[in-house]
């Protein structure tokens, strides 16, 4: 069935057609204590009629703001969905987000009411009452460990459908009005950018601006009517409320949820949908481990995998090229796919994929080449908070190193300095109570997105790391090459590329992948107490010496690697040092490393530094850590 003809113009009202057009086929579908429950479109139609009424007799009332804090579950999308019904506004929070940052949430979109997940997020709001003054109601559905809480804030979110029910027995037709009342332009939900402005620009998105992102979407990858999409990402990221979120309501498609984010893995192989949506640290993190796993395999294993992965590496160059194989290369290549890629592809619950999605920051073009290699459709998504859907690979079209094709009615520019601009119906309404940071980044219509980029020969648009004010288009191109051939590596899982402020060698801080180094110490006999002293050893950097001498080889002498340094912790989004879809907040890095990054181009072999550490509980600390710097060039380390 075609999505959803253009009549209903925002979510509920996209809700409501669906329960009426299919209302026993299955919506949602989600884990719980190893077993599949299924929602129907009329369950879930109920559950946020009964729900949004209930947050009216509480005293919800149009305009409000109901913050939703918890992993991705169906209840968390029945209570964006109740909100909007009720004319309120959802604002989208991590599940995972610290003290200190929902208190600028709460700042920044002051919402009354709040649904959480369960007893981490209770916890963070009653220890710190006075710090959420507004805060007049507690929603949780995951009543495990709450029992004995008795703070008249909360209740569950059964309760709240108790009450919405009672609520209509004396007033029929409210939720239908309620619903039919909204309109296109009126704020959807708020989204918090992950990147440059971070948790201080709470940014409007109106019914209109996701439903034609959603659409722009649809009409790049179609789903079919029941076909399952799997929830990987957080639903408070703009990602998942474009790309599953608005494609589900209009496409019809299946909504799974893992039963746990540990279990996720699982759970997709059990489901193993047509629709996979993840971020580039994802797709990039699942590859070394299939890299590691080869390597431990088998010697007949080994050998196939290598053998069939070359083929295929090399006819996909060649379909680049225009050359389509011969009868004898597609032969090896359907023997190929049956014997090593599509168990494989079963093993990992992608063997029904139809359509494979990565967005949030450019992928290397090492990972999209494996994946395609594998038999994997990987396509490439550009999408912004502010400018919604800009982009994508249409299917026959990929061009690795781009972000594929602009729709129509999406006009896009570059500025004089590299930046990438955007018009269109997707774009964000402003940040909210905030006129002057939204005329920063909204100019006569024209979104400022931040990104660097350009339209190449073939009109694809090209994304660089940054706006390349103090450095080429070449060497910021040239950067991510390198930085994506690294994180390509089983025991690199970052990597930042620096170079001195006069121009001087490229050097690289590495994050190590400590789950597969310690699988390969173990492999070596290699002893250590901890990750951090594994970090420094010297077996330890002859490993990562020979990978960054790989990637040396293909680049001039001059845009070398010259020093690395191996780091003894990860970089993490709650330290500010990553976007929550991964991305490198680059400036914040060389900022906070700026001690390391000296000692690179100073005559010191290693140094002290010490290291500030932001914990979920809203303390800070710092960490100490003493960081040995390498070369590249010698023989011998």
């Amino acid at each position: 069935m075609p999505m959803l003809a253009i009549g209903p113009e925002t979510f509920p009202k996209l809700l409501l057609c669906n329960a009426r057009i299919r209302p026993q086929a299955v919506a949602m579908r989600k884990k719980h204590l190893g077993v599949w429950r299924e929602y129907t479109w009329q369950e879930c139609l109920e559950k946020v009629k009964y729900f949004s009424l209930g947050l009216i007799r509480l005293g919800f009332r149009r305009g409000d703001m109901l913050g939703v804090v918890g992993e991705s579950r169906p209840e968390w999308l029945w209570a964006e969905f109740a909100a909007q019904s009720a004319g309120g506004v959802p604002v989208g929070i991590y599940a995972d987000i610290g003290v200190a940052e929902l208190r600028n949430v709460a700042e920044t979109s002051p919402f009354s009411f709040v649904v959480v997940h369960g007893q981490e997020q209770v916890d963070k709001f009653l220890e710190k009452k006075k710090e959420f003054p507004a805060i007049r109601q507690i929603v949780y559905w995951e009543s495990r460990g709450l029992k004995n809480y008795r703070d008249p804030l909360l209740k569950s979110f059964e309760e709240v459908l108790t009450l919405g029910m009672d609520y209509e027995a004396g007033h029929l037709e409210d939720f239908e009005k309620n619903v039919s009342g909204g309109r296109a332009e009126e704020c959807a939900a708020i989204y918090y950018p992950g990147g440059n402005g971070g948790l201080c620009r709470a940014a409007m998105l109106s019914h209109r601006a996701l439903i034609t992102s959603g659409r722009a979407f649809l009409e790049y990858y179609p789903a079919a009517n029941q076909e399952n999409y799997f929830s990987l990402l957080p639903v408070a990221w703009i990602g998942e409320g474009i790309l599953v979120v608005a494609a589900h309501l209009l496409g019809g498609a299946i909504l799974n949820f893992s039963e746990e984010p540990e279990t996720a893995a699982d759970d997709l192989q059990e489901i193993a949908p047509e629709f996979v949506f993840s971020g580039p640290r994802q797709w990039e993190d699942l590859a070394r481990m299939i890299q590691l796993k080869m390597r431990r395999s088998a010697s007949l294993n080994r050998l196939l995998y290598h053998y069939f992965l070359k083929a295929a590496a090399k006819r996909e160059e060649g379909t680049r090229s225009n050359k389509r194989p011969g009868f004898w290369g597609r032969i090896l290549q359907a023997v190929g796919d049956r014997i090593v890629f599509l168990p494989l592809r079963a093993n990992l619950g992608l063997h029904r994929c139809k359509t494979a999605v990565t967005t949030g920051s450019p992928i290397s073009a090492d990972c999209f080449r494996f994946w395609t290699s594998l038999g994997l459709g990987l396509k490439e998504v550009y999408i912004s908070t502010e400018a919604g859907f800009i982009s994508a690979h249409r299917s026959g079209e990929v061009l690795s190193g781009s972000v594929g094709h602009i729709p129509r009615g999406t006009s896009v520019k570059i500025s004089g300095d590299g930046e990438i601009l955007v018009k269109s119906l997707t774009v964000f309404s402003g940040y909210y109570g905030s006129p002057e940071k939204t005329g920063e980044t909204l100019k006569d219509g024209w979104v400022q997105t931040g990104d660097a980029g350009f339209i190449g020969p073939q009109g694809q648009l090209v994304l660089c790391d940054e706006r390349p004010a103090s450095r080429s288009q070449g060497a910021s191109l040239n950067r991510i090459y390198m930085e994506g051939r690294l994180r390509f590596s089983p025991y690199i899982k970052d990597a930042l590329i620096v170079e001195g402020k006069e121009g001087d060698f490229l050097a690289v801080i590495v994050v190590l992948d400590f789950e597969n180094l310690g699988k390969w110490a173990e492999d070596n006999q290699i002893k250590y107490m901890n990750f951090a002293e594994l970090s420094q050893k010297e077996e330890t950097a002859r490993l990562i010496r020979v990978e960054i001498q790989q990637i040396n080889r293909e680049i001039p002498v001059e845009g070398r690697i010259k020093k690395f340094a191996l780091l003894q912790k990860e970089f993490h989004a709650d330290e500010g040092e990553l976007t929550r879809t991964g991305k490198l907040k680059r400036k914040f890095l060389e900022e906070r490393y700026s001690s390391l990054i000296g000692a690179f181009y100073a005559p010191r072999e290693g140094l002290g530094i010490k290291t500030p550490v932001h914990y979920r509980d809203g303390r800070d600390g710092t960490m100490k850590m003493d960081i040995q710097i390498w070369p590249t060039d010698q023989d011998a380390l």
